[in-house]
């Protein structure tokens, strides 16, 4: 770990502006839940009505619930605030709200965002991504204009709590000031050694059996085959996604693992994979000791992200190589029934080998066509499994 100081005693809060929205660069291990949840609310008598903390997932803000001084919106909660705040709450506890739902509130009650004297955007990032996940407008673009507006017209203080300042103030539509921070004495969690890999199967290969993982995978399809590869290889992995996901529910297995880790921090003794997507990119933190991270993507943002789920220093940190090989493969092995057989004889005449040298095995070659839009299919014919390849413009 780097630095000695924690986000709250190098932050000047007299710095803080109203009319911009003051961007603060806070890193994985430098107290950014502590500083919002603690210090922030600090600065005003009543914190349950005067102060908002909004967060992308609802798996983030079960977990802020679950471990900090932090409440999620309750019943008249919202109608306290229009009347001007109905109880006051000694240990000041601030409610925590997705962006969805501080959307949907902005949508009925249109000068809501108002009403607060401080608003904090926890990885505001994902707000400005998420706009775009449906027809607009949706609960994220409101909370994305009321956030703006509130910007620009209240007497609101807001703040943007992220890790990745850069597309902060490139994407938001009002005045920012990023609040500065002498980064070198913000504590915070280092790696140990990043490593490039062109397949993410072969990643697998490389580490050791024994060790702790995390591996982020957009795909819920693509995470649900990874798992079984670990499986295969003798990992003990388990993803979780989101709650509200209406094509993939969770298996009781999942939800439990999902429990102990939104509630203790920790990934469970009998996992040494865990397996997250977007829905945990931003807001999950484990605490118990994780050895590498895999992340299947080249979105620098994502990237940054991922690593600062984990809360301690890493062994390894594994990110995919720009670009994948281009991949011919030979017509005598597209459109034909490739048994055993004939997959290692198509793998053996690509011919495509990893750092070390060493022939890739069927899976990693499959993931690699996947990637250059070969199209896949498995059969089987009298208990023997074959599969199909075609080019993607063939389907």
């Amino acid at each position: 770990m780097t630095g000695t100081k924690y986000l709250s005693e190098l932050v000047d809060c007299s710095a803080l502006q109203k009319g911009r929205l003051n961007i603060i660069k806070a890193p994985t291990g430098s107290g950014k839940t502590y500083f919002a949840l603690h210090h922030i609310p600090s600065l005003t008598v009543n914190a349950l009505h005067n102060v908002v903390y909004l967060i992308d997932t609802i798996n983030g803000k079960e977990q802020i619930v679950r471990n900090y001084n932090a409440i999620s919106e309750y019943y008249r909660w919202s109608q306290e605030i229009e009347e001007g705040g109905m109880w006051f709450d000694p240990d000041n506890h601030v409610v925590v709200l997705t962006y969805a739902k501080f959307g949907l509130l902005c949508s009925k009650h249109l000068d809501f965002y108002k009403k607060f004297s401080y608003i904090i955007c926890d990885e505001i990032h994902s707000l400005l991504r998420f706009q775009h996940f449906s027809q607009m407008p949706n609960y994220h673009s409101v909370a994305r204009g009321a956030l703006e507006l509130a910007v620009k017209y209240s007497e609101a203080t807001v703040i943007a709590l992220t890790a990745t300042p850069a597309t902060i103030r490139d994407g938001f539509n009002a005045p920012a000031l990023e609040i500065p921070i002498d980064q070198k004495e913000l504590l915070q969690y280092e790696v140990k050694e990043t490593v490039g890999y062109v397949n993410l199967y072969s990643v697998l290969s490389q580490v050791d059996i024994g060790t702790v993982g995390l591996c982020y995978i957009s795909r819920i399809h693509k995470m649900i085959e990874f798992e079984k590869q670990a499986k295969e290889m003798g990992f003990s992995p388990v993803c979780i996604w989101s709650i509200n996901n209406p094509d993939y529910k969770m298996t009781e297995e999942q939800l439990e693992a999902r429990r102990s880790i939104l509630e203790d921090w920790t990934i469970p003794p009998q996992y040494d994979l865990l397996i997250i997507n977007s829905s945990s990119e931003t807001s999950l933190k484990i605490k118990s000791q994780v050895d590498y991270v895999i992340v299947h993507s080249t979105n620098p943002d994502t990237q940054i992200q991922v690593r600062g789920r984990v809360n301690c220093d890493l062994r390894t940190l594994y990110l995919p190589v720009e670009g994948n090989p281009e991949i011919v493969v030979p017509a005598e092995y597209l459109g034909k029934r490739l048994f055993r057989a004939e997959k290692q004889a198509m793998v053996e005449a690509l011919n495509l080998r990893n750092p070390n040298n060493r022939l890739y095995g069927w899976q990693t070659v499959r993931s690699l066509l996947l990637d250059n839009d070969y199209l896949i299919t498995d059969r089987r014919e009298k208990n023997k499994r074959f599969v199909i390849i075609e080019p993607a413009d063939n389907a």
